[in-house]
């Protein structure tokens, strides 16, 4: 099954994503945003390998628990680079919020230098989808896309934050994600999942691009 399992961490429940291959007992961790200890436990209870930590942005409930995590289990970090910044010194109400946030460290591979990284026989694609912030990225694994801030059930990300940009976001939306089959479910960093098919019937910000 590869998606393994999904845990809404920290006071913004952020929804942190393992995913695993299916003939492999290799996993990724999609945005451990706070509560790493909890992360820690549900990937060492299933007696998986902790081979990627992909961050679709740089916002602190997206990034809070990578350190512990990594200095627990390994496991590559990919990060946009100019996104490390949102995390590096965010407000304290967010601090205590995110139940265990501490800075990420930098990653050592560029994200925006890859296209794709191989979990067991399966490659996770890398789609660059900024907007919510400059190196918002989206992931797409056997036939799923984690969109992270960038698109939510009959929502997008926010744009009025440092860094965001509403036309680029969505021009992002458009071209990287409305092109997926429809069948293609959505898992977003907040809130529930969807469909590419459900986001285009009924999306209301996605209007103009239809």
């Amino acid at each position: 099954m590869p998606l393994f399992s999904i845990l809404q961490v920290g006071g913004l429940q952020t929804n942190c994503y393992i995913i695993k291959s299916d003939d492999s007992n290799e996993c990724a961790v999609i945005d451990p945003g706070g509560e790493p200890q909890r992360v820690i436990d549900e990937v060492r209870s299933a007696e998986l390998e902790l081979k990627y930590i992909l961050c679709t942005h740089g916002h602190p409930d997206h990034t809070g628990g990578v350190k512990l995590l990594q200095e627990e289990l390994g496991g590559d970090l990919y990060l946009a680079f100019s996104d490390i910044k949102y995390s590096a010194q965010p407000p304290g109400w967010l601090v205590a919020a995110l139940d265990g946030f501490t800075p990420p460290p930098e990653p050592a591979t560029k994200l925006n230098s890859a296209v794709s990284v191989q979990l067991g026989s399966s490659d996770i694609l890398f789609l660059r989808t900024p907007g919510h912030t400059p190196g918002s990225t989206c992931f797409l694994f056997e036939e799923m896309v984690f969109t992270g801030d960038t698109l939510f059930k009959e929502s997008i990300g926010r744009h009025d934050l440092p860094g965001g940009d509403g036309k680029q976001e969505l021009e992002s939306i458009r071209d990287k994600l409305l092109v997926l089959p429809d069948q293609t479910p959505v898992l977003p960093g907040h809130g529930p999942s969807t469909t590419i098919a459900a986001e285009k019937a009924s999306n209301p910000f996605l209007a103009e691009l239809l």
